[in-house]
């Protein structure tokens, strides 16, 4: 038997093998002829080429074109942690931005039909106003104190909670989908805000710090007042994502909340943790607030940062733990709960077929969408 081999373009093999997200030295132990591949002195079989490309999470008819196939995605302005601009995306974002769109345009008919009013705030403001002065008035739209930093000992719940109520789908997780196997990369984004107006959906990358998850949300609230889509760092490299992050600042720890907060007789190492504890802010976030606020000046900031920079920059995720959370505690926070009630009082009402609530859901049988179900306000729901 004659076995079938299948070329493919170096640049695209180059493509599908950064796709992987594995190195060379990794790629041998599955493909043991890889480095000939890429030196172009022999051609994969084709299960060799169909089984990279399920490695690269790409269609196998992508691995024949004669250039690298990038997906289409609709949100603009990505930026990775460390303020590089990337080529491509990892298909575990890709998946997750996919994945995040589909929900969100359900949710649009969906919350159109039943004429549910998405948030007032969406596309409020522009980058010409005072982000101090915009972080002032969304909270009061939201219905939090605008004199107090954030209650609560979980304030990324209570922040979250607050932005659902409000119309905004609000949505959380560390791994693709329910894929413990396919955990999502702080070193390629922490957050990104999707809108399809008058609705906007805001998803957190919860491998990060609870601090910085806070931060996030707050950001990618930013993001929502200007009715910008993005996917986000926490970085300063365009005038958008400079103005989010003193939205961010100012919406966590107002200037007038911090200076009567921290003391004069403290020194400032205490005033950057007092801050940090009480916004929920992680210590280099409360270090440059104080530093805007002129409490503490840029030169004694450098010599406090390697002292506060060195607090953890990565989550442990209960949801791939044994004894986590329930399954539908899990699910709530991953497709969120306005999201995952809307969905369920769709189904309970006739509205939508078992099938597509459960696509939408996650749900592998129907058994465990009536699970899902059984915990849902469902019948009784109302999104208003």
């Amino acid at each position: 038997m004659t076995t079938v081999r299948v070329t493919i373009e170096p640049a695209v093999l180059d493509w599908a093998i950064e796709r992987t997200g594995l190195s060379l030295d990794e790629l041998v132990k599955d493909f043991p002829r890889i480095r000939e591949w890429v030196e172009n002195t022999s051609l994969p079989t084709l299960n060799q080429a169909q089984d990279l490309a399920k490695k690269a999470k790409i269609p196998f008819g992508r691995l024949l074109l004669q250039s690298p196939s990038e997906p289409r995605i609709s949100v603009p302005d990505f930026r990775t942690v460390r303020n590089l601009s990337l080529e491509t995306f990892s298909p575990n974002l890709e998946e997750t931005l996919a994945a995040s769109e589909s929900r969100l345009d359900w949710y649009a008919d969906f919350a159109k039909e039943e004429g549910i009013d998405g948030p007032p705030f969406l596309g409020s403001a522009d980058a010409s106003n005072r982000p101090e002065a915009i972080a002032a008035r969304t909270k009061e739209v939201l219905g939090l104190a605008v004199d107090t930093f954030l209650h609560g000992p979980d304030k990324v719940k209570t922040l979250c909670s607050a932005l659902e109520d409000s119309g905004i789908l609000v949505s959380r997780n560390s791994i693709v989908e329910s894929s413990t196997t396919r955990p999502l990369s702080i070193d390629e984004f922490r957050g990104f805000t999707l809108i399809q107006a008058p609705y906007a959906l805001i998803f957190i990358n919860t491998r990060d710090s609870k601090t910085a998850q806070l931060f996030s949300l707050s950001h990618e609230l930013g993001h929502a007042v200007l009715g910008q889509p993005g996917i986000s760092d926490h970085g300063e490299s365009r005038d958008i994502e400079r103005w989010c992050n003193r939205f961010a600042a100012s919406f966590l720890a107002p200037a007038q909340v911090v200076l009567s907060t921290v003391s004069p007789s403290d020194s400032s190492f205490d005033s950057v943790k007092t801050l940090s504890r009480k916004s929920g802010m992680s210590q280099e976030a409360a270090l440059w607030r104080l530093v805007h606020l002129n409490v503490i000046d840029r030169s004694e900031a450098s010599t406090l940062l390697p002292l506060v920079a060195s607090q953890p920059t990565q989550a442990t995720d209960s949801s791939s733990n044994k004894g986590g959370p329930a399954r539908h505690r899990l699910v709530k926070a991953r497709v969120g709960t306005r999201f995952f009630d809307a969905v369920t009082y769709a189904t309970v009402a006739g509205k939508i077929p078992q099938k597509e609530a459960a696509q939408l859901l996650g749900a592998a049988t129907a058994d465990s969408l009536s699970k899902l179900i059984a915990h849902s306000p469902s019948a009784e729901w109302r999104a208003s």
